[in-house]
């Protein structure tokens, strides 16, 4: 039985409707794009080089340029969560990719559910049980139960995040060479995923090879040279040599079925899944508002391993950017582009490869993992494994005296306080009181819940990095971390560029108001008024 919501005053409801829309009214299919590791300032450094999808839905919409995650540990897990919500993720118990529970003496996945069943793959079940939360397609399901709401990713927690407590299909990769889902949602596969799942052979792309696909001066212009310090080379390895070109043929078949993940071609596969799904599951068809989540996810393999000014990550937003365009093509198709509102942003920015900073005098560097590592176990060691780390803090047990707490912290500074890379450690207490509004009180604020954070947190220092030894990473409070595109695109939107600061929990509220669905009470975002005239 579907859950009833609090929800906004009918009042309130009725002013925010109000005013004339660029969008119609309804429109019948809602396409939500998360592309996974889009820094805003990435998107904005090449845009005048998109020829196909991106430039499409940026001359045909509005561009919120200034568009920030407002929580500090920017991962998969809280992006995608608040995208889809609304909501910042401390408060609602999204901690991140996953946290330690201390009832339970463990870690869980953000999208981790012990009583699901795999459906059709050999990864693990999961759904939206780790939340009480909604999302838009929760909402839009509120309105009218004859609402579908379908999503596809590469990652899990993309796919679930995106979809909700109530979508009809999420469905991810196993990595194992299979999309999936769980008994969640559906007992069996769907037969057209049945079909596509046997057609799926990403053993193929074995004997294809990954070039540039531009000239060479557009990776001049916008990026570092193609063999920059601080890449991973996962492709080669021997003799180290992460460039362009490469190829999986040193790969076998299983591995293929992973290492696909760290190419272009796993993306386009995901959107030629998501055409399957519109066709098959006829969205778009009828007065009813449909709701298909998108996560393109493989930016963020890419983007780790060779960082936002590679020759690689270039390469593949070239790529994107006609796999967009003939998704977009097909749409035109299957549903009338008239009859589509699409959304596009991303789960959180990236760091720039500390060895790049360097070189432009900024002071940068990497946490020794395994210096780090063995200053925690002297940590949980002194407590007599009490204490527990994981990911980014120190975890009391309840009822932690009030003595021990001290020396714990006292303990904690002394262990660290000749380590470079960290800003400091906080409590959870320290942060919940922080009451200014800048963007660092702001972002740790909305990430802290009250019972189940770490009661110690690390803060790394800006422009150092937690990737050791090689590679780029997030999930910092900082703004190459927070700043992400937001943008609305309909064919009848001429381009308009916005400039304020907006928030990315402002999205799934913006979304409800175009479809006339109603806002939960509980949902932190506003409306984004520029996408009403």
């Amino acid at each position: 039985m579907m859950k009833q919501f609090k929800w906004l005053p009918l009042a309130a409801f009725l002013l925010q409707a109000c005013g004339s829309q660029l969008i119609p009214e309804n429109p019948r299919l809602v396409v939500y794009f998360v592309v996974d590791q889009m820094p805003a300032e990435l998107i904005q450094r090449i845009e005048s080089e998109f020829t196909g999808g991106f430039k499409w839905l940026l001359d045909h919409g509005v561009d919120f340029r200034n568009a920030h995650q407002e929580h500090a540990n920017t991962v998969t897990g809280t992006g995608h969560f608040v995208l889809g919500s609304g909501r910042y993720p401390g408060p609602a118990g999204v901690l991140g990719n996953s946290w330690y529970v201390r009832e339970l003496g463990r870690s869980v996945n953000c999208v981790e559910d012990s009583l699901a069943q795999a459906v059709g793959g050999v990864g693990k079940a999961r759904s939206y049980n780790q939340t009480n939360a909604t999302t838009i397609g929760d909402w839009m399901k509120q309105k009218d139960s004859n609402s579908k709401v379908f999503t596809v990713a590469g990652k899990d927690r993309s796919a679930v995040f995106m979809g909700g407590r109530n979508a009809d299909l999420a469905v991810y990769y196993d990595w194992a060479g299979a999309f999936m889902t769980s008994d969640y949602y559906v007992a069996e596969l769907p037969a057209w995923l049945v079909e596509y799942n046997k057609n799926l052979n990403f053993d193929a792309y074995r004997d294809s090879v990954w070039s540039h696909i531009a000239d060479p001066s557009f990776y001049k212009k916008y990026g570092t040279a193609d063999h920059q310090n601080g890449e991973v080379d996962i492709f080669e390895n021997d003799p180290y040599s992460p460039t362009l070109p490469v190829s999986m043929k040193n790969k076998t078949a299983e591995e293929a079925n992973e290492y696909i993940g760290a190419t272009p071609w796993f993306d386009k596969t995901v959107l030629e899944l998501a055409t399957v799904i519109i066709d098959a599951e006829e969205l778009g068809q009828d007065e009813s508002t449909d709701l298909l989540g998108v996560g393109i996810s493989m930016a963020d393999w890419i983007g780790h391993n060779h960082g936002p000014h590679s020759h690689e990550v270039l390469d593949y937003f070239l790529r994107l950017d006609k796999y967009l365009m003939k998704f977009i093509q097909n749409l035109e198709e299957q549903v009338g582009l008239d009859n589509v509102l699409f959304v596009m942003s991303s789960d959180h920015g990236v760091g720039p490869l500390p060895e790049y900073l360097q070189t432009l005098g900024i002071n940068s560097g990497r946490l020794d993992r395994d210096d780090f590592k063995k200053r925690i176990n002297r940590i949980e060691e002194w407590s007599g494994n009490s204490i527990k780390f994981y990911s980014d803090g120190f975890y009391f047990p309840n009822n932690f005296p009030q003595k021990d707490r001290t020396a714990a912290l006292v303990k904690i500074s002394q262990t660290f306080d000749d380590v470079e890379a960290i800003e400091k450690w906080m409590t959870r207490e320290e942060i919940l009181a922080l009451e200014d509004n800048d963007s660092f009180s702001r972002r740790m604020r909305n990430m802290i819940h009250p019972e189940k954070s770490p009661n110690v947190i690390v803060v790394i220092k800006e422009y150092f990095s937690e990737r050791f030894p090689l590679g780029a990473t997030h999930g910092t409070p900082y703004d190459y971390d927070t700043h992400v595109p937001i943008i609305f695109s309909h064919s009848n939107i001429r381009s308009k560029k916005v400039e304020r600061n907006v928030a990315t929990v402002d999205v799934a509220p913006t979304i409800a108001r175009l479809v006339r669905a109603e806002i939960p009470t509980e949902v932190n975002g506003q409306v984004l008024s520029e996408v009403i005239k």
